[in-house]
């Protein structure tokens, strides 16, 4: 995990962001492999704190749990948010097509990676 940045935001607010910017970029590769996913952006929001933060807090406890979860989200996405549209990595891409698999409406087999 990228733990080099710093920031004065709280980490609630940073995990906020990214979580953001991982379901607006998961929105676009969808959009650019021809996949639905059936999801608005607040559900993608939505689903990716219920699965992925939440699962980090009850593992770690709150303060280290939301610090695993935001790092996490901010490894799932490139490059800086505030700089440029996001891009999912590599890990946000196979950590997407797990969460979402059974949501794409195209064949089985279809993966964004």
């Amino acid at each position: 995990m990228n733990t080099t940045q710093q920031s004065c935001l709280p980490v609630e607010v940073l995990t906020a962001l990214y979580r953001r910017a991982l379901a607006q970029a998961y929105l676009d590769a969808c959009t650019a492999y021809g996949v639905e996913t059936g999801y608005s952006l607040d559900e993608l929001q939505m689903t990716i704190a219920k699965e992925v933060e939440s699962y980090y807090v009850r593992q770690h406890g709150a303060k280290l749990g939301m610090d695993i979860a935001c790092a996490m989200l901010r490894d799932m996405v490139q490059p800086d948010i505030l700089v440029a549209k996001p891009r999912l990595t590599p890990l946000g891409e196979s950590m997407m097509d797990e969460l979402f698999r059974p949501c794409l409406h195209t064949t089985p087999e279809t993966t964004l990676h």
